[in-house]
Order: structure tokens, then C-alpha cells, then sequence
């Protein structure tokens, strides 16, 4: 085979004129101005533009102050996107899948946007097929699950097709690239090849569904509002607009999607800093919420930094110099794995025999093979897997159950008969590679052990092996292990997965069958992995996380990229992950109170043809005092406990009992208002303070149990509210307070501890019955 040369550099620079370049329209990354027009031009925004408006026309600028929390949230809102995407672009730069290319008969490694039409690549197992590509020398097993969902491996051979967003499962191979950017296959069917698996993201969902219904009551019940205020009850335009303003605006939590979107932006901004990409925002969620951790073993528990450690020579019937034939076995093999590298390392001299013919090494068959001139077929792998009935040497089997890795040396006799004959090999010898365990991986694993992830090995290594790198690293129960090459039945895995932690010789489907069967039993999986054998359980798993040094295919599908490779980052991201998910859960049902209670009292307003209680900037001083204070300060709280429920369990058990006490009040206290002689003014002033406590006392069941930091914020929130009301008396319109008023508030508030004492019980009980019925 003639030496292979490529495009000169003129020839690259005419097709770089000509536009022929692999450059893809890329529709995902929006620019600052789009971020900016997608927070100014919303519905949310929207109906405080129509609210703001209709309250400027009848000159209620005292109810406008709302409109300063929404432009800030708008401003605070595009400008931390802008921030995290700038983050995210910086940190993509480092990990960016790149190419080798051969120009003027050297091989490059260029950005995948540099391939110009007719270049000749270069593909080796883990790389992610960047332009369409006509295979012109060598064979190689290609994966095309991305493109097709069929994930059988396919050989493609000289004159065969490589597609773009299909990856190499193992070989390597040269081929002329016959497709560039938009003409590229993947880019023809909407590049879903490069897509990852939407994220699940309860509380994304759980904000778009309150929004949504909460904007379908919005028209009606405005309408009927001002209908009712202006046509039957005769009040003034000005009086009408700000009641039913005040309605609309209690509506929809515009705090807490503020407040979630800074947390989620920080926290992608925060783990980008300690070298880990975020590329779905909301997986943050996710991994907070994950009961099983599983790992791969060489790359992740271990450095992946393999040195030989011993090499053996076996009695054969041959008199064949192991050392020469391995130097020729790993110059003619074009494997690229952490393995082979290895080798090649050791084996550097000069191959004294010619390669005619070759085997991959892959995943699936745990060997590979090389035909050598004069010699015959060298096979090397697992020796289990190559010669099963071979009993090792004693100290052998010491290393491996040390956590040494053994892989054979052997003869056959044919190469196309090998898959079906394997058993027919001849041992020549045995190579013992040590691969040091990570010095973080204890503490690590530690960690995610003490706060409720079980954490779970599935390698493709002697499960020996395999267990003993978990023992060495804490991995509770390692040293009752399974092989999965003794599997046979689906009954079999599912009994495995869930029954060890420690699974050794898994081909990658059935690690990717694992990680479906554990999520069949509404287990939240995260699955870390760097290889091309981990990508199909990468891509069905809750949550996947790439090793930085892994292949393009790997961090491609995965959710978090691990740059720095450390294991204990992962700590640092499921960390930040219940950090944010549990502030933000708490602080929810301080939004959703006002959420609840103002859509009831916009019924009850409509049912008992009363005005809405409150006016807009009553509601914003409750908003500063019940959402805004107590929410933020809660954000400084390291609470890093595994979420124990729901954010909409949660919710209804803090706000319901709450916003349904404050409704039942307005209610009674307007029924009984003529008998006890109440001004509508004095009931609304009762309300309004009323609705204080209530709101005050949802916060202190949120806090507890008390200690010195949130008891302060809750006293220091409870004197702001107190200093503030007085200060800023006029703009609340209410009735002057006095001895008659003053005695009302209080008989109020002692007959409404013992209602929400039971709607809280009552609430409390229903949802730990769901709750259990779920679990079960």
C-alpha cells in the first residue's frame, strides 16, 4: 500500500475559497441579542406590560413598584444566561471533538470545522464520524445507533460508507471525506446524531404547568373582575383596575422563576470553574435526585494510567520469541484504547513480521487479533474469554485478585474461523497490567455511601479484578460479585443489577439493559463512562457524566463533562446539584402561597361580588417579606441532603393548609363584617395583616427545625415587616389602625392557629399516603 498523502496546502486553501468546509448551520447557541429579546418579548412580560399600562392610565403610580421587580428580573435573568453561556462556550473550546486529518502526508489533529471536502481522515475506536467519509483503507466496526436506533455493530470495508454521527466501536481506518456541513447526512435529518436525551426536569415542568393553567385564568378572570367592580358595583375606573391588577399580578410566581434560572445559571457558572461542563442545565436537578451511581472501572476508579507489570512465558509447542511477535502485534494493530496504548508503549521495537490480516478489538468480544506472515494468528484478551478451561498460575491469580489485569497471549490457527474456534487457541504467554486506583476514589465514594446513592461497578474486566479495585475503593458489599458473561436471560441481569454492586465481563448492552432494568424499578441512575462500550448506557441513563480524557462519543451524549477526569469533582456536582434543588424547593411554596391564595380569592371576590382585598404595592411589601427576604437567605444554607419529596408535594405541603386558612378567613371575616359593624376599608386592613401572620407562620414550618442562622433571618424578616408597614402606611390605603381593629387581628389569629393545625395534619396525612403508594 502506497504511502498516503492528502490534500497539498493549496489545494486546502482553494477548497476553503470554493466554501467547501465542514461547517454546519449551528441554530442551538443563541446570540447575546437573542437571550435579551427572549426575556424582554414574553408572555410573562406581557401581561405586566398590559397590567403596568392600564394602571398608568388611570395615574395608580403607587401600584406600579412591581414593575421594577420585573425588569430586574428580565435584566438579572439575561445577563446570568449570557454569563453561562459565555461559560459554556469557554469550556466547550477545551473539550471540542476534533480530527486527524493527513495533509502533505502528515497527520494533523484540526477542529472538526476545519475538514474540507476530499481531505483524508483518520478514525480510530471512540471517534464520533465528523463529514460523511468513504472508507479507503483498512476496516473498522462502526456503531450508527445515533442515526438509525439499531445498535448492532456494522464492519465497513474500502468502498463503504462512513455516515456522519455514527462513532468507530473499534478499529481504525483512512477515508476521504465526500460530504462537508449542511450536505453531511447527520445535518440532513436535523442533526438529532449530535442531540442528547432531553432532560426530565420536575421542576422545569412543574413551573410550565402552573403557568400555563394559571394564564388560562387569567383572561376569564379578569373579565368577570372588572365586569363585576365596574358595571354591577359601580366603582370608580381607577378603584377597578388596581383590585383587579392586584388579582392578576398575585397570579403567576415571577420570583421563583427568577430565583430557580440564578441558581441553575450560577451553579453551571460555579462547576464550570472547577472544570466541569454542564450541557443541560436542568440535569443539575437530576443528579441531586439520583439513587444509583454506576461506574466503570479502568478510567474512573482507576488513573487509567496502565504500566506492565509482568510478562510471562507459557510452555508451547512453539519456539516463538513472545517479545518480537507482540512488537509486530502492536504495530500492525490500529486499536487506540488505554489498553493498547499500553502495549505499545512496551512493545516499541520494530515489527519483524508483516500484518495480513486483522481483528479489532471490541467490547463485545474482549480480544483481538492480528494474522502475522509466517507465524499464523496472535490473539490477545481475556483469558477467560479466549481459553476458558486454562487454570492460571497461583501468584497470577493473586495479581488479579490484587486488582491487576491479565490478558493472554495466543496462537490459532486461522483468522476466519477464529470467532467460531476460539477455544482451539494455543496460550503463548500472559501480560499483568497494574492500573493504580484513583487516590480520591475512597473519600469519593464515601461520600455518595453516606448520603444515600448506591453505587455500582459494571466493567468489561475480569470480575475478580474488578472487585478487587471496588473493595480497595469502599465500594460496600465488592467482594460478592458476578460475572455477567454467565448471564443468559433477561430474569438473570435484572436479578444481577439489583442484587451486586459489583458486575465484571458486561458487554455494553448489557450495561445499557442494567441501567433500563434499574429505572424500571423507579430507580434515578447516573452513569459515568469514557468509552465507546459506556455510550449506550450513557444515553438512556437520568444522568451522564464523560471523563474530559474520554471519546468524542462519550462526551457527546453526555449531560456533565468532567474535564480535570477527577472522580471527587463528582462530589462537588452532586453537591451543587441538592443545593440548589433544595433551596429552591423551599423556597417554591413561599412563591406558590401567593399563587394559591390569589387565584381563590379572585373566586371568592367573584362569588361574594366583593373587590379584590389587597392593592398592588400591599402585595409587594408581603412579596418583599414572605418570598423575596426569607427565599434569598435560605440560598445561603449548605443543605446537601438527598431531596426527600416532590417540589409539588412540597409545595402543597407548606402552601395549601396556608393559602386555604388565609381564604377561609377573607371569607368569614366579610360574612361577619355587617354583624360586627366592619367597614369594608377596616376588613381589608384586618386581611392584610391577617395575611401576614399566616404567610409568617408558613415560613417559620418551612425553616424548622429553627437554629441560630434561619431564627434570625426569621426574626430580622418579621421586624422588617414590622418597621416597613408604618414607614410606608399612606401607599398601603388601608383603615388607621385602632383598639377595635387591633382586637379583631388578634382574635383572628387565635382562631386560625387551630384551622391550620388541622389543615395542616389533614394535608400532611393525604400527601405521606401518596407518597407511600408511589414508593410501593
Amino acid at each position: 500500500m502506497k504511502k498516503i498523502i492528502g490534500l497539498s496546502k493549496s489545494e486546502v486553501n482553494l477548497k476553503i475559497k470554493e466554501g467547501k468546509i465542514n461547517i454546519a448551520p449551528k441554530p442551538v447557541v443563541k446570540s447575546n441579542l437573542q437571550i435579551i429579546i427572549g426575556h424582554v418579548f414574553n408572555l410573562f412580560n406581557a401581561y405586566n406590560f398590559i397590567i403596568a399600562v392600564a394602571l398608568i392610565s388611570v395615574q395608580a403610580y403607587s401600584s406600579l413598584f412591581f414593575v421594577i421587580i420585573v425588569v430586574s428580573n428580565t435584566v438579572i435573568r439575561a445577563r446570568q444566561e449570557i454569563k453561562s453561556k459565555n461559560m459554556i462556550a469557554k469550556l466547550n473550546l477545551i473539550v471540542s471533538p476534533k480530527t486527524k486529518v493527513v495533509r502533505d502526508g502528515v497527520i494533523n489533529l484540526i477542529d472538526n470545522e476545519e475538514i474540507v471536502l476530499g481531505d483524508t481522515v483518520y478514525f480510530e475506536t471512540g471517534n464520533q464520524i465528523s463529514a460523511d467519509t468513504k472508507v479507503i483503507e483498512n476496516s473498522v466496526e462502526v456503531d450508527e445507533s445515533l442515526l438509525t436506533g439499531e445498535a448492532d455493530p456494522i464492519t465497513k470495508n474500502p468502498g463503504d460508507m462512513l455516515l456522519s454521527g455514527s462513532f468507530i466501536l473499534s478499529g481504525g481506518c483512512y477515508g476521504e471525506v465526500i460530504h462537508v456541513g449542511k450536505d453531511n447526512y447527520a445535518n440532513k435529518i436535523t442533526d438529532q446524531a449530535r442531540t442528547r436525551k432531553p432532560v426530565s426536569s420536575e421542576l422545569l415542568n412543574t413551573f410550565n404547568t402552573v403557568t400555563r393553567y394559571t394564564s388560562y385564568l387569567v383572561l376569564p378572570l379578569s373579565i368577570l373582575m372588572l365586569y363585576q367592580a365596574y358595571i354591577i358595583r359601580d366603582q370608580s375606573i381607577t378603584s377597578t383596575i388596581v383590585n383587579t391588577a392586584t388579582a392578576l399580578l398575585g397570579m403567576l410566581p415571577k420570583g421563583l422563576v427568577l430565583l430557580t434560572s440564578l441558581s441553575l445559571a450560577a451553579s453551571v457558572v460555579k462547576l464550570g470553574k472547577q472544570k466541569t461542563l454542564v450541557q443541560e442545565m436542568f440535569s443539575i436537578e437530576t443528579l441531586s435526585r439520583i439513587d444509583v451511581l454506576c461506574l466503570d472501572k479502568t478510567g474512573t476508579l482507576t488513573e487509567g494510567k496502565m504500566e506492565i507489570e509482568q510478562v510471562i512465558d507459557l510452555d508451547n509447542p512453539f519456539s516463538y520469541d513472545t517479545h518480537e511477535i507482540m512488537c509486530s502485534f502492536v504495530a500492525g494493530s490500529l486499536d487506540n484504547n488505554i489498553t493498547f496504548q499500553t502495549l505499545k508503549k512496551y512493545y516499541n521495537t520494530p515489527a519483524k513480521y508483516k500484518t495480513l490480516n486483522r481483528i479489532a478489538f471490541s467490547s463485545a468480544r474482549k480480544w483481538s487479533a492480528i494474522e502475522l506472515e509466517t507465524i499464523g494468528t496472535i490473539i490477545v484478551g481475556a483469558p477467560e474469554i479466549i481459553q476458558p478451561k486454562y487454570q492460571l498460575p497461583e501468584h497470577v491469580v493473586s495479581m488479579a485478585q490484587s486488582g491487576a489485569r491479565v490478558l493472554m497471549i495466543g496462537h490459532h490457527n486461522n483468522i476466519n474461523i477464529i470467532q467460531e474456534t476460539i477455544n482451539q487457541t494455543t496460550p503463548l504467554g500472559l501480560i499483568i497490567i497494574k492500573d493504580p486506583i484513583r487516590k480520591d476514589a475512597k473519600k469519593t465514594l464515601a461520600f455518595f455511601s453516606d448520603n444515600d446513592v448506591n453505587v455500582k461497578v459494571i466493567s468489561g474486566d475480569n470480575p475478580a479484578t474488578v472487585s478487587a479495585i471496588a473493595l480497595q475503593a469502599g465500594v460496600v458489599n465488592a467482594d460478592n460479585y458476578i460475572d455477567a458473561s454467565t448471564i443468559k436471560t433477561d430474569e438473570q441481569l435484572e436479578d444481577a443489577i439489583l442484587n451486586y454492586n459489583v458486575i465484571g465481563r458486561a458487554t455494553p448492552f448489557q450495561k445499557h439493559k442494567m441501567i433500563l432494568c434499574l429505572q424500571k424499578h423507579k430507580q434515578k441512575v447516573a452513569m459515568t463512562g469514557d468509552g465507546v462500550n459506556d455510550v449506550l448506557a450513557l444515553k438512556d441513563a437520568d444522568v451522564s457524566i464523560a471523563m474530559g480524557s474520554g471519546s468524542d462519543i462519550a462526551r457527546q451524549v453526555a449531560q456533565f463533562i468532567i474535564i480535570d477526569g477527577k472522580l471527587e469533582t463528582l462530589v462537588e456536582v452532586v453537591r451543587e446539584g441538592r443545593l440548589v434543588i433544595n433551596n429552591v424547593t423551599r423556597s417554591a411554596s413561599m412563591y406558590y402561597l401567593k399563587t394559591i391564595y390569589t387565584i381563590l380569592l379572585s373566586f371568592l371576590s367573584i362569588l361574594l361580588n366583593i373587590p379584590y382585598p389587597f392593592i398592588p404595592f400591599q402585595m409587594t411589601l408581603l412579596d418583599m417579606f414572605i418570598e423575596g427576604f426569607p427565599s434569598f437567605m435560605i440560598l445561603f444554607e449548605r443543605n446537601i441532603e438527598k431531596p426527600k419529596e416532590s417540589i409539588t408535594h412540597h409545595a402543597l405541603r407548606y402552601s395549601l393548609p396556608n393559602a386555604l386558612t388565609i381564604v377561609l378567613s377573607v371569607g368569614i371575616i366579610k360574612l361577619l363584617a355587617p354583624s360586627f359593624h366592619l367597614s369594608l376599608p377596616e376588613v381589608f386592613t384586618i386581611l392584610y395583616f391577617i395575611t401576614a401572620f399566616i404567610s409568617i407562620h408558613m415560613i417559620y414550618r418551612i425553616y424548622c427545625p429553627i437554629n441560630w442562622y434561619r431564627g434570625g433571618v426569621l426574626v430580622i424578616d418579621i421586624i422588617g415587616f414590622i418597621l416597613s408597614t408604618p414607614i410606608f402606611w399612606p401607599l398601603l390605603e388601608m383603615h388607621s389602625l385602632n383598639s377595635k381593629l387591633i382586637s379583631y387581628i388578634l382574635i383572628t389569629i387565635i382562631i386560625c392557629i387551630p384551622v391550620l393545625i388541622i389543615l395542616t395534619r389533614l394535608i400532611g396525612k393525604y400527601l405521606n399516603k401518596i407518597q407511600t403508594k408511589s414508593i410501593n
